[in-house]
């Protein structure tokens, strides 16, 4: 077998999100956390701070790591910290993380590994997602309140056939969740081309390959997802700055009296978040609060879509280098 390599960031856990995300985009990276352990060996699972891992086959270097870091550092506001680069034992440390998720339950939905044989609940819909190299096993807080608010539209939704959009997909996962549930066509997008294929395998082993369609693209910046405008629901489970940044163009493509759920900030970031849709004629329906951070869903007021797209969303979209 040939060797592992990790990187790790010790960082606090309001913040690990922003540096797993920042992490999985190292080629080939399955990327996880673990609590710290005191001199007993038992897990810190409520601790303050906890460590960011990547897993990858390759060694990275140190040079490739730290922008990453800086960046991550930059988004938080941190300053120096620190990362280590290590080979690790000969084992099979993919099918090791993925033995530590257990098996979750969140709204409707019931998520578990490929190696967790546990039962769905009765009256659940079962979804298999492992820990791959794609944000979003359902285990982290914003998934599971994004999950829990895919149930609710669901539930008063109806049997209504929606036109959904997933941006910034990861694993794909609430995309996945929705087509399990409704049978209906989800159109998913991301800025990572390992996110896109990994969804695709997702949504094929979830049997729900059919009614799936996953592109690369930064915002809106695709034919594909600019074409199907627009959306009965925008899901987008991304980072806060993000989006500040293209609540013009969710504005854009969501219907009148669509919807959106937002998720990927703090607490602290809802009220900048929610005050910049509501500069778009978003108004707040209900608010997920899970450990620091916040999952929003908003309903669109406006009868008409704006003219223009914001000019920093248009610019930081042509700037994506999707090679």
């Amino acid at each position: 077998m040939p060797e592992t390599y990790l990187v790790s960031v010790s960082v606090p856990r309001a913040h690990a999100e922003t540096y797993e995300a920042l992490l999985s985009g190292l080629p080939g990276a399955v990327v996880g956390r673990r609590a710290p352990l005191i001199d007993t060996g038992v897990d810190l699972r409520d601790s303050d701070d906890l460590d960011v891992l990547a897993y990858l086959d390759l060694r990275p270097d140190a040079e490739d790591v730290q922008p990453l870091v800086t960046l991550g550092d930059q988004i938080t506001g941190m300053d120096g910290t620190p990362f280590q680069i290590q080979t690790l034992p000969d084992i099979d440390w993919v099918a090791e993380s993925q033995s530590l998720l257990t098996a979750i339950h969140a709204g409707r939905f019931f998520l578990r590994g490929s190696h967790d044989h546990t039962s769905a609940p009765a009256g659940s819909f079962e979804l298999v997602i492992d820990a791959q190299n794609a944000f979003g096993t359902g285990h982290h807080e914003t998934t599971h309140g994004c999950l829990e608010m895919v149930s609710e539209i669901i539930r008063t939704k109806g049997r209504r056939r929606l036109n959904i959009l997933d941006m910034g997909t990861g694993s794909g996962v609430l995309g996945l969740a929705w087509c399990k549930a409704t049978k209906q066509p989800l159109l998913g997008s991301d800025i990572d081309p390992q996110a896109v294929r990994v969804a695709d395998v997702n949504a094929h082993l979830n049997r729900v390959g059919n009614y799936t369609r996953f592109v690369l693209a930064a915002g809106i910046a695709h034919r594909e997802v600019r074409a199907r405008a627009r959306y009965d629901v925008v899901l987008a489970n991304i980072l806060s700055g993000h989006l500040i940044n293209l609540a013009p163009s969710i504005a854009a493509v969501t219907k009148p009296e669509g919807l959106v759920v937002l998720a990927g900030l703090l607490r602290d970031q809802e009220q900048r978040v929610s005050r910049t849709f509501q500069a778009h004629g978003f108004i707040g329906v209900k608010v997920i609060r899970r450990g620091p951070w916040s999952i929003l869903l908003l309903r669109n007021q406006r009868s008409s879509a704006p003219r223009q797209l914001n000019r920093r969303c248009q610019d930081w979209s042509k700037s994506i280098d999707f090679n």
